[in-house]
């Protein structure tokens, strides 16, 4: 099915989009990197997904292989946790970004530096 069919029949209405009273929809679903209810950014209809995410005192970066495994879940994600320093991450996550859907590379950043940030604070408190 295509990802254009796909978006087509979710838009409207599913169980990851969330309205605020401002009139704003957000989406909750893995593989949006700003987590807004679009056709760009949806981790449901779009073939190629990126989803970067904290896994403990590391970021977790997964890519959706493509439509040959999509009926094997387990094989159809490559997932890779990266325990870098932040200016780093955010430099070996974008270039693998760039290759593989370049128009996400500035979410790619933003949601690196704010994962970070959130981790710095989450250590700071600890001590």
């Amino acid at each position: 099915m295509s990802s254009a069919l796909v978006w087509h029949c979710i838009r409207d209405g599913n169980s990851f989009m969330r309205k605020t009273h401002n009139g704003e929809i957000f989406s909750t679903e893995s593989g949006n990197l700003f987590n807004k209810h679009s056709y760009k950014y949806s981790g449901i209809c779009n073939e190629k997904t990126v989803d970067i995410s904290p896994a403990g005192d590391a970021i977790s970066f997964t890519v959706a292989k493509g439509s040959k495994t999509a009926n094997k879940p387990k094989a159809s994600k490559a997932k890779y946790i990266v325990k870098k320093g932040p200016r780093r991450t955010i430099g070996s996550i974008s270039k693998q970004v760039s290759s593989y859907r370049p128009d996400l590379v500035g979410a790619a950043k933003a949601r690196i530096a704010t994962i970070a940030k959130s981790l710095r604070v989450k250590a700071a408190a600890a001590k």
